[in-house]
């Protein structure tokens, strides 16, 4: 994966603050709320969808998490390796 697919822990870093400190300004608040909980729901679903791939690859089960944060990005990283 290169540098700036780190970018994706912008999101990750900005939710768990909203939660526990939520953002003063509400259209900032919803935003962050939305993106934050839209990535949670969908990485979920990567990951069940592809349990046997995560498994099977690179990294074993600690692919759950790199599909947890990274989602697709990560799965690319080792699918032609095949």
């Amino acid at each position: 994966m290169k540098i700036t697919d780190n970018l994706i822990l912008i999101p990750w870093i900005l939710g768990p603050i909203n939660i526990f400190s939520p953002f003063s300004n509400s259209v900032l608040f919803w935003i962050a709320s939305l993106i934050f909980y839209f990535l949670v729901v969908v990485h979920i679903a990567e990951c069940i969808i592809y349990r046997n791939k995560i498994v099977d690859g690179p990294d074993g089960k600690l692919g759950f998490i790199y599909t947890f944060i990274y989602g697709i990005l990560y799965l690319k990283t080792f699918s032609n390796k095949k």
